[in-house]
């Protein structure tokens, strides 16, 4: 399942239905004016995959307008599609203000985030609308503003997004999604001759063809890698494509009520990262909330970790082996950058065929995942045989500490003050006869580990740029006891 695509695959079963069923939306008039493919296109060579992400810049290819009489004559200019960073500056949904006492869905990313939040539809919508306001986006008509099922529709330049804003329970929490649709006019992508427009919005546009549904569908990607598009994968009826931080959708499927035509669909989503597609992947899969690929390839590991290599050096990128590690039955490759931030590759065998897993982390999300294991160590370290001496901690320059556990605490700190407050910690237990080395200066978090006898305590510190600092203590062996001095 596709999970930040699941929203896009419903608006566009939905608008399917209707050509499906017989109803026509043609008293919607086009927004726009299809693009149609032109002998000139055909001819075009086809443009080579992207070879590095959050770098590339792929143009996409003009295609003459080949409207009928009755339709809009203006030939609409397909835009580049944005890059990370580009979508960034327009909008970064990690760094969109919450109310108070919000709670997300997964991790937060640059083009998706989902939350719930206990207090009226209307508060929550206003709230939203005035953020999104004052970020220099403007609502369009036709939000629907009433009822349990609210949102809106907003757009800054080539941008669009939506805002849903739902309480189907009318005593539970109120549920909150952000759809980012990307840049590009789908208006604006190729479709093959004699395609005719039904409707087209910001999201979606259909067309309908008398061709059958396959000499559609291989059409429709031949015109999409012309036009520079990269395949992304698959499912049933729909093919994806990326380009930069944008991917396109295309549904090729029959509809009967239409007199057993064909209806095309496109429709648009922006991706938090711009990861490169393996040639050879078959059943390949990206989750935007999870930053993951996941694929399977004829080829063998290290060919999949020697094309990363190369694909991933031009934005920093590099692998910290020279060859794939072997841990159990799988091997790993992991990248980093100087912004701590990682790249996991694991591979391996499944039926004859290699099985790909990517996983991309911010520097955060390393931190935390070191935490993690920390705190496994800590909590096996219970079952040994002794005394666990009390070591104290001192909490003072911290707003808040949590302490779930006898043998980890964390602490909320101030901007800018948690690698101070985490060598303040380090030192006090140098001074107290632990040993270790100070953490050494980093982007976003330290790790230090220190040692007495057969006990460990490791001191994390992060600030991140995107999510609150804090400072972590972590003991295996030993009973943290916070002390305000």
């Amino acid at each position: 399942m596709r999970v930040p695509r699941f929203s896009l695959v419903v608006v566009c079963s939905l608008l399917s239905s209707f050509v499906i069923a017989g109803a026509s939306c043609s008293d919607a008039a086009p927004t726009t004016a299809p693009q149609q493919a032109t002998d000139q296109q055909a001819e075009a060579p086809q443009a080579e995959s992207p070879a590095a992400p959050e770098t590339e810049q792929v143009a996409v290819q003009d295609t003459a307008n080949d409207a009928t009489k009755s339709e809009v004559k203006t030939p609409v200019k397909a835009a580049t599609p944005a890059t990370p960073e580009e979508a960034a500056a327009a909008l970064d949904l990690q760094t969109f203000p919450l109310p108070t006492d919000a709670q997300t869905q997964g991790p937060r990313r640059m083009a998706a985030l989902s939350y719930t939040v206990k207090k009226p539809l209307k508060e929550v919508l206003d709230f939203n609308v005035q953020e999104l306001t004052k970020r220099g986006w403007k609502e369009v008509a036709g939000s629907r503003r009433e009822g349990p099922f609210s949102g809106a529709d907003f757009t800054l330049g080539d941008f669009h997004l939506n805002l849903s804003v739902m309480q189907p329970d009318p005593t539970g929490p109120v549920n909150v999604t952000f759809a980012r649709y990307g840049n590009v006019a789908l208006a604006a992508l190729p479709v093959p001759k004699g395609a005719k427009q039904v409707y087209a919005f910001p999201a979606t546009v259909m067309y309908t063809t008398e061709a059958p549904v396959k000499e559609t569908a291989e059409q429709c990607r031949d015109l999409m890698l012309k036009a520079g598009w990269t395949p992304y994968g698959s499912a049933g009826t729909s093919a994806y494509y990326r380009q930069n931080a944008v991917q396109a959708m295309v549904n090729v499927m029959s509809a009967p009520g239409q007199g057993g035509k064909t209806a095309i669909t496109y429709t648009s989503s922006l991706l938090s990262l711009a990861l490169p597609a393996f040639p050879d992947a078959i059943d390949f899969r990206y989750t935007d909330m999870t930053s993951e690929l996941s694929f399977d390839t004829n080829s063998k590991p290290q060919a999949v970790t020697d094309y990363y290599r190369k694909a991933l050096a031009p934005a920093g990128w590099k692998a910290t082996t020279d060859k794939p590690v072997a841990i159990k039955w799988k091997q790993l490759t992991i990248f980093r950058k100087p912004g701590q931030q990682m790249i996991t590759i694991t591979t391996h065998d499944f039926e004859g065929r290699t099985r790909v897993r990517i996983k991309h982390q911010t520097a955060a999300e390393v931190a935390e995942e070191e935490l993690l294991a920390y705190g496994e160590a800590g909590r096996k370290a219970t079952y040994r045989k002794g005394e666990k001496p009390e070591v104290t901690v001192s909490t003072a320059n911290s707003i808040k500490v949590q302490q779930d556990k006898p043998y980890s605490l964390r602490m909320q700190v101030k901007p800018g003050t948690a690698f101070s407050v985490g060598k303040a910690v380090v030192d006090a237990l140098l001074g107290d006869g632990w040993s270790g080395a100070p953490p050494e200066k980093a982007p976003v978090f330290t790790t230090c580990m220190l040692k007495k006898g057969e006990a460990q305590i490791w001191v994390i510190a992060t600030e991140p740029t995107k999510a609150a600092p804090w400072v972590s203590v972590t003991g295996a062996g030993v009973t943290l006891k916070p002390k305000d001095q």
